[in-house]
């Protein structure tokens, strides 16, 4: 039986949250796009489907007068939400206390109403030039307690993201849709330990649209192999959707990576569901992955059929 999921995309105006809802939708080729988005009036709706799932995405418009409008019509707006992904724009640390007694507005409409709804908290706009910049980072974890102290009974879930980062925009929104079934905690200890068995760098299931359904990662990535890895895993985003839209002959792909690495695409078809397994691995490895792959495939099969049936 689909299920329907709301998810509200709320923050104030120019948090970013349309550009990580466009991202999302087109994974690449997008910058053009984003930066001839204008405001969100009042709210914008995206679909997509999630395992079966039928997800509706409201892009809230964040300009003031939306805001007073949202809390005025709270129970129109709210009612009803199954995850809220709160955007904040890091980059505009002026605004922080509004963005906060924004957030406190929704938040009290969700405790008012006995509402559990889940929470992540994506800190946007933390570009590239940022990673490492110890006020940056200071400024989003004294923002990541202060949450966390207001708001000890929420499910709160944090995540840096940047339109310059697709893969943190593809985890965003996936951590979030994955707290509806307790199979994906199994999923996750399952690529947990097939990682291991495999000795891979990565380990990715996908859905047909390219949202991550459950990740693991080796523990310690090599500095020099990390770049590799992340422009491998976007370069899968990419094949998956052509093995969508085109006829293949087969439903695996390899290819290389640099020197040492090679990545594998996997197709498995599902009760008619598409789900792509991604893996990156050192080439001197391929034969002990495609020895223990078959095994592992039945695994994943067997905790994959409930999520899309809905048990």
């Amino acid at each position: 039986m689909q299920q329907f999921i709301k998810v509200i995309i709320a923050g104030l105006d120019n948090a970013g949250k349309t550009s990580i809802l466009t991202a999302l939708n087109k994974k690449y080729n997008f910058h053009k796009d984003i930066i001839s988005l204008t405001p969100t009036i009042r709210v914008e709706y995206q679909a997509t489907e999630f395992l079966k799932n039928r997800v509706v995405f409201w892009d809230m418009g964040g300009q003031e007068k939306y805001r007073k409008l949202y809390q005025k019509k709270q129970d129109l707006y709210f009612s009803g939400t199954d995850l809220l992904v709160y955007v904040v724009d890091i980059q505009d640390s002026e605004r922080f206390e509004t963005s906060m007694a924004y957030l406190d507005m929704i938040l009290k409409n969700f405790k008012k109403h006995k509402m559990d709804v889940p929470l992540i908290i994506a800190f946007h706009k933390f570009d590239p030039e940022f990673i490492g910049n110890e006020q940056m980072v200071e400024q989003i974890e004294a923002l990541r307690k202060h949450i966390l102290k207001l708001y000890p009974s929420f499910r709160i879930l944090f995540q840096q993201t940047s339109i310059y980062d697709i893969i943190s925009i593809v985890q965003l929104i996936s951590y979030g849709l994955s707290v509806f079934d307790e199979n994906f905690f199994d999923l996750s200890e399952l690529l947990e330990k097939s990682l291991k068995e495999f000795d891979s760098e990565s380990l990715i299931l996908f859905d047909k649209n390219g949202i991550i359904i459950s990740e693991y990662y080796r523990e310690i990535v090599e500095p020099e192999i990390y770049v590799e890895l992340i422009e491998s895993i976007k370069e899968h985003l990419f094949l998956l959707k052509r093995m969508q839209e085109e006829s293949h002959e087969t439903d695996y792909a390899f290819s290389s990576i640099g020197d040492e690495l090679i990545s594998y695409l996997h197709r498995i078809e599902i009760n008619n569901e598409s789900i792509f397994v991604s893996v990156i691995i050192k080439e001197k490895l391929k034969d002990l992955l495609l020895e223990k792959f078959s095994e592992f495939t039945l695994e994943l099969i067997e905790l994959i059929e409930p999520l899309i049936k809905g048990k």
